[in-house]
């Protein structure tokens, strides 16, 4: 009865972690996409619809964050995958509106995101999980550089999908699997759109948002 009354006692915390994740990914995000657009000298492009948008989409990545700590067993990994949940949708928001990614604010979360996550695997001995996050950013960084040298994505993106491969310490392969499928129904709605709108082979649309939702179904699932 002990042994029961304690794991109900730690899913209740990780269900009050979850609301709370949720709420920091919803609060934080809009401030650091309005920092982004800063960043890109596009403040104009800072408006009520998308402060709502990057906010809903922050509080699923605050969320995500703790339900890939859920997995991986440990709290200490909650703040390096909030700081990269809401970073990853914030410079997404910022393609979205103006096709273009805030190097500083990637190239800052990366750091920060890099240095928590070194010390939550370190703090939890997962050396393994540690080592999959740098193979991972590794990893996804070659592929968008393919894209960038094949299939018309930005250097920008190059580095969000260096951000976004350091959460995939615990991803899975039906998360992998997922993700792909999503970033692709994504990637070939935008082109479609593009398409009935006018736009010609030449035409470009951020794939910003595509690999957020890429990135983070694939450190969820």
């Amino acid at each position: 009865m002990e042994v029961e009354g304690g794991r109900q006692r730690m899913n209740d915390m990780w269900i009050v972690a979850l609301v709370a994740g949720a709420v920091v990914g919803a609060a934080a995000t809009p401030w650091l996409t309005t920092h982004g657009l800063a960043q890109l000298a596009q403040i104009d492009a800072a408006r009520p619809s998308l402060a709502l948008a990057s906010a809903v989409a922050g509080g699923g990545a605050g969320a995500a964050a703790i339900v890939t700590s859920h997995r991986a067993d440990t709290w200490w990994l909650v703040p390096a995958l909030l700081v990269w949940g809401s970073a990853l949708v914030a410079a997404a928001s910022c393609d979205a509106v103006t096709q273009r990614i805030p190097t500083a604010l990637v190239r800052q979360a990366a750091v920060g995101t890099g240095v928590l996550l070194t010390v939550g695997f370190a703090v939890h001995g997962d050396w393994r999980g540690l080592l999959t996050s740098g193979l991972a950013a590794a990893l996804a960084g070659v592929v968008l550089l393919l894209c960038w040298r094949f299939a018309g994505a930005g250097f920008g993106d190059v580095r969000l999908a260096v951000l976004g491969g350091l959460g995939l310490g615990h991803t899975t392969h039906r998360g992998l699997l997922l993700a792909l499928a999503a970033f692709s129904l994504i990637t070939v709605t935008q082109a479609v759109i593009t398409l009935m709108r006018g736009g010609g082979r030449q035409s470009t649309f951020p794939y910003g948002p595509a690999l957020a939702v890429g990135f983070l179904l694939a450190a969820t699932l």
